[in-house]
């Protein structure tokens, strides 16, 4: 089984993934860690200074993960996990966009980087991109005022089909005005 874990930048992914690798044995693999491995870069893109990742190269290393795994769960995760385009289970983080502004800034990255990632957090870009590839098998959890323990019980209560937490209900578009400034 494949799940993949999906947010905008600041949401958790990483902290999150790593406990819930180690509360239920699964495999992880990210895809920062793929860019470095298989160089799966194609550049970098010059007014934003992000790392354009060839998510076509990143397709046949992922499935070849996967095969390795056979029966046992595998954690994909990153900010373009949803463009690998088979899993069986798909959870974007989402975070308020105050605590998510908070969060980046703390990065020292440049304010209109983070401006660039509230602004997606706000439209629910990632999720949005979930939903084109997977439909309703996408998930969003909120965790803004949630531990990484507390989100990765969750994600384990959504793994263990305890648990839905469906699509549509977060909601942070009234404040996209807001953050434009």
């Amino acid at each position: 089984m494949m799940i993949i874990i999906t947010g905008t930048p600041g949401t958790g992914k990483t902290t999150v993934t790593k406990i819930l690798k180690n509360k239920i044995n699964a495999k992880l693999i990210s895809i920062n860690s793929l860019l470095e491995s298989y160089d799966l870069t194609l550049g970098t893109d010059e007014v934003r200074g992000y790392k354009i990742v060839d998510t076509i190269e990143m397709i046949p290393i992922v499935n070849k993960i996967r095969k390795e795994c056979g029966d046992n769960l595998l954690i994909f995760e990153g900010h373009l996990a949803q463009d690998y385009p088979s899993s069986d289970m798909v959870v974007v983080l989402r975070c308020n966009p105050d605590i998510l502004k908070k969060r980046l800034g703390s990065r020292n990255w440049p304010e209109k980087k983070v401006k660039e990632n509230v602004s997606a957090e706000i439209l629910g870009v990632c999720t949005s991109e979930s939903y084109e590839t997977y439909g309703d098998i996408v998930q969003e959890v909120e965790t803004s005022n949630l531990t990484p323990d507390e989100v990765a019980d969750i994600l384990i209560d959504i793994i263990n089909k305890k648990v839905e937490y469906p699509l549509g209900i977060i909601d942070y578009l009234g404040d996209y005005f807001t953050y434009l400034d």
